[in-house]
């Protein structure tokens, strides 16, 4: 098994640098015979993402009463197919038919609120919601959650503000993960499954993906798939340019879609690898980019479609 886990959770061992969280979690369900459902939505942009999201987890995990929930997926032409690399089950649904697409989601909480067994909910990037293509979208789980008290919902994200503009509750707060803590636990991890590898080849790719957990268990997880022998900088530098290569596409994507100021500085803040201050007449004349009130507008527009890391969500 991989112990570098990116779309569930296998339990504590493998929840890097989360303790106080998990410990919480416990003290939540600690009394009750749950079962536990853990949805990623990062990078879904919108509520029919966010139900194949829902559906990829309900069909993988088998805990609803299939036929049910066959009927559901059939009535919406949804297609189901399986990841060839992780096997991970993918339900694609007829984005012509949204409508019944969002209408699919009540059924779907009300298959679970029949379970016998206590259903937690536990939705990670959730502050991916407040940036929905429908305006309506956060309202709308938000009701649609009011509807089935039955079942207990979980939130996480690793965008504080975000999460405080959707939550106001102050109390529950969200950190980075330190890197030397990161770092720890990772060996310990490869250490468990006695897997050799340099501590200077993690050190290197907890510094390139910046400790972003998304980025850096995606890479670990392939370093930890693909190495025969010893995890060392020839096989790190192997799959890194796999998954650039793999990512080709979406560069280019990019590139078609944003305005030419906004690439232009995307591309620059991406050599540059930390920029504190864009709007710095030293870096727009190092880059040759527009003037100030013109980076200022295409800094605030990159930062809204979330087309990098902003730091200072982390601090």
């Amino acid at each position: 098994m991989n112990p570098f886990v990116t779309n569930t959770y296998r339990g504590p061992a493998y929840f890097i640098d989360r303790k106080s969280e998990t410990e919480i979690l416990i003290n939540a369900v600690k009394n009750d015979r749950n079962l536990t459902l853990f949805i990623d939505l990062f990078a879904t942009r919108n509520l029919v993402h966010f139900a194949q999201k829902m559906s990829e987890v309900l069909y993988e995990r088998k805990i609803l009463h299939q036929s049910k929930f066959s009927k559901i997926l059939g009535s919406l032409g949804a297609s189901v197919s399986f990841d060839p690399i992780t096997s991970n089950p993918q339900i694609n649904f007829n984005i012509t038919e949204r409508s019944s697409v969002l209408k699919s989601l009540p059924q779907i909480f009300k298959l679970l609120s029949e379970s016998r067994k206590k259903v937690i909910i536990a939705f990670d990037e959730f502050q991916e919601v407040s940036h929905y293509e429908e305006n309506f979208a956060e309202a709308s789980i938000r009701t649609l959650m009011q509807e089935f008290p039955e079942i207990v919902f979980l939130f996480s994200g690793s965008k504080k503000s975000m999460m405080r503009e959707i939550f106001t509750d102050q109390m529950m707060e969200l950190h980075e993960i330190k890197q030397d803590i990161y770092e720890s636990e990772v060996f310990l991890i490869l250490e468990r499954s006695q897997k050799k590898y340099d501590p200077l080849v993690i050190r290197q790719i907890l510094n390139d993906t910046y400790c972003h957990t998304a980025f850096t268990q995606m890479v670990l997880s392939r370093i930890f798939s693909e190495s025969e022998g010893e995890i060392d900088f020839t096989l790190y530098e192997q799959v890194w340019s796999d998954i650039l290569e793999n990512h080709k596409s979406m560069a280019r994507e990019q590139e078609f879609l944003l305005p030419g100021l906004q690439w232009k500085t995307l591309t620059a803040i991406a050599r540059e690898g930390y920029v504190k201050a864009p709007q710095s007449r030293a870096f727009t004349e190092k880059y040759h980019l527009s003037a100030p009130s013109s980076m200022s507008r295409a800094v605030k527009a990159l930062i809204k479609f979330k087309t990098h890391i902003d730091n200072s969500e982390m601090e």
